[in-house]
């Protein structure tokens, strides 16, 4: 492995460790994010996944899917919110 492949994932682990707070108030409804913002993070850092996998940088890999996974979670209840009027 490579150092960089170190770097993006300790980055990237500090991502996923403050949006949890996020996450969280977004489960128990107490908010919603921009569904447009929260949909494309996601697919965005699915797209991230795809390239690092053809770099062979494996932990970044794993990194990447985690947070485009917890966006998504995040999507997913900001809709449900939205309809339920929040």
């Amino acid at each position: 492995m490579i150092w960089q492949d170190y770097a993006i994932t300790i980055i990237v682990y500090m991502f996923v460790a403050v949006t949890i707070p996020q996450l969280i108030d977004v489960i128990k409804g107490r908010t919603s994010l921009n569904l447009f913002t929260a949909g494309a993070t996601s697919l965005g850092n699915y797209g991230l996944a795809y390239i690092f996998f053809t770099l062979d940088l494996w932990l970044s890999v794993t990194s990447a899917i985690l947070i485009a996974t917890l966006w998504m979670l995040l999507f997913l209840f900001s809709m449900r919110n939205k309809k339920k009027g929040k």
